[in-house]
């Protein structure tokens, strides 16, 4: 016999009831779907955080953002000078980021692993810095939500001992000036004080009262390039 549900899975039950078009009855919205991002360092619990989402019967995609998940990455970069590898990737992210606008239209629950605003230099002190951020324009308009996932860099760092702790908080402190520079509304969530289940229903609560408030009813139209 199956237990009380958790709050979690609560949570996670009052995405269920939408209508096959992704919507609540009564509702009337162009964008029934939602873009999600989240943002951390690696270690921070994204790949949990998204993959908690598979369990919902809504359609859910995860799109990876990441340059490391980029298959041809490491031939460009063996054949290929820097310029053309970046402009690669920036292709790659660009025809990542329509193909989940496209799925939230659709009405997919869509997350990012991380935002397609994630690299942008905001200290650009050279031309090719400079250069380089102007294709963020094509890919990088305003998500629904973002949620920035961090905490104590000591123990994040013990998750997967990939980076220092001091670069950990280096890397968050890029984040936090992307998030600051592009003023990009934001949830942050602490990984390190609260447990996964506690993480995870963090986020969904958001993303549930993001469909509860009724905001998707015009589409968020891309800037025209």
């Amino acid at each position: 016999m199956a237990g009380p549900a958790t709050a979690v899975q609560r949570e996670l039950a009052k995405l269920h009831a939408m209508n096959s078009k992704g919507i609540r009855p009564g509702r009337r919205a162009r964008k029934p779907g939602l873009e999600i991002a989240l943002l951390g360092v690696d270690g921070a619990g994204k790949t949990s955080v998204a993959d908690a989402f598979r369990c919902i019967t809504h359609p859910v995609k995860v799109i990876a953002m990441g340059s490391a998940h980029f298959r041809c990455l490491p031939v460009l970069q063996r054949f290929f000078p820097s310029p053309v590898v970046q402009l690669a990737v920036h292709l790659e992210r660009m025809l990542r980021r329509w193909l989940g606008f496209c799925l939230a239209c659709f009405g997919s629950i869509v997350i990012y692993d991380r935002h397609p605003l994630e690299q942008f230099n905001t200290k650009p002190t050279l031309l090719r810095h400079r250069i380089n951020n102007y294709p963020f324009y094509l890919y990088g308009w305003p998500v629904d939500l973002t949620f920035w996932l961090t905490g104590d860099y000591q123990q994040i760092y013990e998750r997967k001992k990939e980076f220092t702790a001091e670069r950990l908080h280096a890397l968050d402190e890029q984040i936090s000036d992307v998030l600051v520079r592009r003023h990009i509304d934001h949830w942050k969530v602490n990984v390190t004080d609260n447990n996964l289940d506690d993480v995870v229903g963090a986020v969904v609560r958001q993303v549930s009262a993001k469909f509860d408030a009724g905001s998707q009813a015009q589409i968020e139209n891309p800037p025209g390039v």
